[in-house]
C-alpha cells in the first residue's frame, strides 16, 4: 500500500477542514463557549485544509497560505471556483496581518462577522465535496 498519495492527502485535509467546521455550524444555532477569537482561528484552519485538499484533488501542494492568495491559486487549477469563496477570503483576510508595515495587526471579527465567515465555510465545504468524490472515486 502507497504511504502518499494526492487522494489520500485530499481526503486528510478534507476531513481535518470538516473536523473544524462542526464546531463552527453549531455556534451558529448554539453559542459556543468559546470565544469569538478562538473560533475565528478555527474558521481559518478549515479554510486552509479545506483548499490545501482542493488543490491535492488537482494533485498540488499549496504554495501560499493567505486566504485570498490559496483561492487564487486554486482558481487556477478549477474554474469554477465559486466568486462568493472569494469574498469569504477577502473576510477572513481582513482580519489577518502579516505585514509589519501595515500597522494593523490581528483584530476579532464581530458576532455577525463571524457568521458571515461560518455561512462562506460551509459553501466552500460544500463545493469541496461536490467536487472531490468523497467515496474516493475519480470526479
Amino acid at each position: 500500500m502507497e504511504l502518499y498519495s494526492w487522494k489520500n492527502q485530499c481526503m486528510h485535509l478534507y476531513k481535518d477542514g470538516v473536523g473544524y467546521m462542526k464546531t463552527l455550524e453549531r455556534h451558529l444555532t448554539k453559542p459556543s463557549r468559546f470565544d469569538n477569537k478562538l473560533l475565528f482561528n478555527m474558521a481559518v484552519m478549515s479554510y486552509e485544509k479545506l483548499f490545501a485538499a482542493l488543490l491535492a484533488h488537482y494533485e498540488m501542494e499549496a504554495l501560499h497560505h493567505t486566504p485570498v492568495a490559496m483561492y487564487k491559486e486554486t482558481q487556477e487549477m478549477d474554474k469554477n471556483l465559486p466568486p462568493e469563496m472569494l469574498e469569504t477570503a477577502k473576510l477572513i483576510q481582513s482580519f489577518e496581518s502579516i505585514c509589519i508595515f501595515d500597522g494593523k495587526g490581528y483584530t476579532t471579527p464581530s458576532d455577525k462577522e463571524l457568521f458571515q465567515i461560518i455561512q462562506g465555510l460551509m459553501h466552500i465545504r460544500d463545493y469541496i465535496a461536490s467536487t472531490i468524490d468523497l467515496n474516493g472515486n475519480a470526479v
